[in-house]
This record gives C-alpha cells, sequence and structure tokens, in this order.
C-alpha cells in the first residue's frame, strides 16, 4: 500500500493534477495484486513451478521471433544500433529485457531442481532453453537486463561459495563470467555495435554536444532530479509537477539538453524528486519489508530476484511504468508463493 500510497498523497501539492492521477493510477497494482494474491487457491509446488517453465518456453520463442526477424532485416538493424537504437522486441526492449533475465534465473533454478512436465529428457531441453536465453541476453544488449541479469549471477556465486565453500568451483565460475562478456563482444556484433555507441555517447556528453544523444541525456536526467530534490528535500516537487520542474532545471542548467528532457534514470533519484525524503523512506520501508521477512530472504529465487529489482533501480525508473510495475510486482508476489510452500513443506517434515 506505502508504494500507491506515496506519489497519492503528492497530490495534496501538486498542480498538475492530470499527470498526478496518471502516476497513481500506474501504481494501483500494489493495492489490487497483493490482494488477489492473498485470495488465491492453495496451488502445489509443481504448480507454482509450471508457471516459471512455461515462462522460460514463452521467452524462446519470443526470442526465436526477435531473431528471425533480426535475420531478415540485419543490415538495418546493426545501422539503428549504431544510431543508439535498439533491436525490435515485442514491446519495450528494458522490460523484454529484465523479463529475458527473469527467465534465464528461473530456468537454471528448474534445472538445478530437477523439475520435468512428464519427460525425463526435458531437463536436457530445459538446460538449452536456458543457456539459449542466456546468449540471447547478451545479443540483444540492452544494458538494464545484462546489468540486472550479472548482478544477479554474482549474488549467485557468491552465495553458493559461502554455502557450501567451494572455492575452486565458485573461482572457475567467476573466471567463466569474467571471461563470457568479453566472447559475447568478439562474437556479437550487435553487442559490440552497443558498446561503441555508449563510448561515442559519453564523449559527447562530457564535451557537453550530447543533447541528442540517449545516454548523455540520461546522465543529465540525473543532476537535474537531484536539483529539483534540492529545492525540497522534504516533499519533492510532487509527482504531478515532476515533469515541469525537470524541464526547468534543465533550461537553467543544461540548455543544451532541453529538447526532450528526461525524468530521472535511477528510481530512487525519481522518488525522492517528486516526494521527496517523505517519499523515499516510505518506498524503502516496503521494499525492504519482504526482504528482511526471514523466510523469504533466504529463498534463492525471491532473493535473487530483489537484487535484480535493485540493479534495474540504479539505472531506470522502473515502477514508474505498467509494464515495470508488472514484472517487479508479479514475480515478488509468485517468488514470495514459492518460498511459503517451500517453508511449510520443510516445517512438516520436520
Amino acid at each position: 500500500m506505502l508504494l500507491l500510497l506515496t506519489p497519492a498523497i503528492s497530490g495534496l501539492w501538486s498542480d498538475d493534477q492530470a499527470y498526478w492521477l496518471t502516476r497513481t493510477r500506474v501504481r494501483l497494482p500494489f493495492l489490487v495484486l497483493p490482494w488477489a494474491f492473498a485470495n488465491l487457491p492453495r496451488l502445489s509446488g509443481r504448480q507454482l513451478r509450471l508457471v516459471l517453465y512455461l515462462l522460460v518456453w514463452l521467452m524462446v520463442v519470443l526470442c526465436a521471433g526477435v531473431g528471425i526477424n533480426y535475420r531478415i532485416h540485419q543490415d538495418a538493424i546493426l545501422e539503428a544500433l549504431q544510431q543508439g537504437r535498439s533491436i525490435p522486441v515485442p514491446r519495450n526492449h528494458i522490460r523484454f529485457s529484465l523479463m529475458l533475465a527473469t527467465a534465464v534465473i528461473a530456468g537454471g533454478w528448474l534445472w538445478r531442481n530437477r523439475f520435468v512436465l512428464r519427460f525425463a529428457w526435458e531437463r536436457h531441453a530445459l538446460a538449452a532453453a536456458t543457456f539459449f536465453l542466456f546468449i540471447f541476453l547478451h545479443f540483444l544488449s540492452v544494458r538494464s537486463g545484462l546489468a540486472a541479469f550479472y548482478l544477479a549471477i554474482f549474488f549467485t556465486l557468491a552465495r553458493f561459495i559461502w554455502r557450501t565453500r567451494r572455492w575452486k568451483l565458485g573461482l572457475a565460475a567467476v573466471l567463466f563470467l569474467i571471461v563470457a562478456p568479453w566472447a559475447a563482444v568478439k562474437t556479437l556484433p550487435s553487442l559490440a555495435h552497443k558498446l561503441a555507441y555508449s563510448r561515442y555517447d559519453w564523449e559527447r556528453y562530457r564535451e557537453n554536444e550530447g543533447g541528442a544523444y540517449s545516454d548523455a541525456g540520461r546522465w543529465v536526467s540525473l543532476q537535474s532530479g537531484y536539483l529539483v530534490w534540492e529545492q525540497n528535500k522534504w516533499l519533492g516537487a510532487g509527482a504531478g509537477d515532476l515533469p515541469a520542474a525537470v524541464r526547468q532545471a534543465v533550461q537553467q542548467h543544461f540548455p543544451a539538453y532541453q529538447t526532450q528532457p528526461k525524468l530521472p534514470h535511477n528510481q530512487f533519484l525519481y522518488i525522492l524528486a517528486s516526494t521527496g525524503l517523505f517519499g523515499l523512506a516510505l518506498s524503502l520501508a516496503a521494499f525492504l519489508c519482504p526482504v528482511f521477512v526471514d523466510g523469504f530472504r533466504k529463498h534463492y529465487l525471491f532473493a535473487a530476484f530483489q537484487v535484480m529489482i535493485f540493479a534495474s533501480f540504479l539505472v531506470e525508473y522502473t515502477i514508474e511504468t505498467a509494464m515495470g510495475v508488472a514484472w517487479y510486482l508479479f514475480y515478488t508476489l509468485w517468488f514470495m508463493q514459492i518460498a511459503c510452500k517451500q517453508k511449510n513443506l520443510t516445517d512438516s517434515i520436520s
């Protein structure tokens, strides 16, 4: 409820009521979906895992379609990548990459737990599908998805080494994670073009010539968001008035970027700028409360997903879009269901 109330209350000091209503409406699932999950019928552990199994194979089908489209229009897409655009995917490329990273983590967990629908050979097929999605995540070269995935993988390795004390195997896995991105850059033209553009974009930003470039606009969005927060540290500009406040800050301090100023590309800074320290305190309480529940944070899928969320929050205003809210909220609640089911089974066995 706190994640809905935070922007809702800021309507008291927001002049742009239409935009405030839009921001509040995006957060409505934080009221509806937890209530729906609380009233779900009892699902078996197999049923809960089956949803993740379907996620893996659905993403395989979607990625296959994206790959076929890329092959047909390869030259045009590679040229677009050199201009800072992305490989065409269903809906938003950032949310798609986060879903893809979630599917890779879920696929690895299902394989580790020997989940199959009916036949033993499915486990080999699941391993192949998960590896395919891992490669495709690099092929898409969406940095938000890659950052979330690798932070979750490093968390996985740290957890594995801490719990098993298998230092040699852990070191080998770390070396693989270092080599894998390098190999991907050398073998995937899409990723190489994306990195080349990022370097070029960064140079434009440093020379204050990045008004037409995506990454430069992101860096300026962080600076302008901080300036907006400084003007009203306790309550922020209001969820409805944040775009106007950002435009004013950009106009005053970054005139080269005022054509299409971006909102702060950091969830925590977005909350600070729109609802101040008051909103950040309520939001952090909502984010961290489930994490500090012992039964949840000890479950691998839930913990790894929270790490992915944290990585996403650092580079995007994730829960200010409908797709971002759906991704964050549904899988947080689903993994909580799996953790509860596993804890109940453990308690019964004990």
